[in-house]
């Protein structure tokens, strides 16, 4: 049997933050913060799309990463995040989210490409 684990002594505290989240982003129990304001995912897409037309890319951007956060798969969004930081010269950004997207989207195809695109 393994070692035997101590509370406190096998994750700092961010480490364990995160894997919370993670477990709760999973079981589906957190919503977005603007929940009142957003009844449905479709919703929240729609401001963000409309935030971004607009020229609001930093307020679309935490729309995008709040539709993320509830819906890990959901490919539009990280296409529109992507396409926000490559808006930004933000290509430390849109890395990350590529590889975000790349392991929690089925078809990942097209972004590989663009990962590979961009290195």
């Amino acid at each position: 049997m393994s070692e035997e684990r101590k509370v406190g002594e096998n994750f700092d505290e961010k480490t364990a933050q995160d894997i919370f989240d993670r477990l709760k982003n999973v079981e589906g129990k957190t919503m977005p913060k603007t929940e009142g304001k957003f009844k449905k995912i479709s919703d929240l897409m729609n401001e963000a799309k409309y935030l971004e037309d607009k020229g609001n890319l930093d307020e679309a951007s935490e729309l995008y990463k709040q539709v993320i956060f509830v819906l890990p798969d959901s490919q539009k969004a990280y296409e529109a995040l992507a396409g926000i930081y490559q808006k930004q010269n933000d290509v430390d950004g849109e890395k990350e989210i590529l590889k975000k997207a790349i392991a929690n989207c089925k078809n990942n195809d097209g972004f590989k490409k663009r990962l590979d695109e961009i290195n």
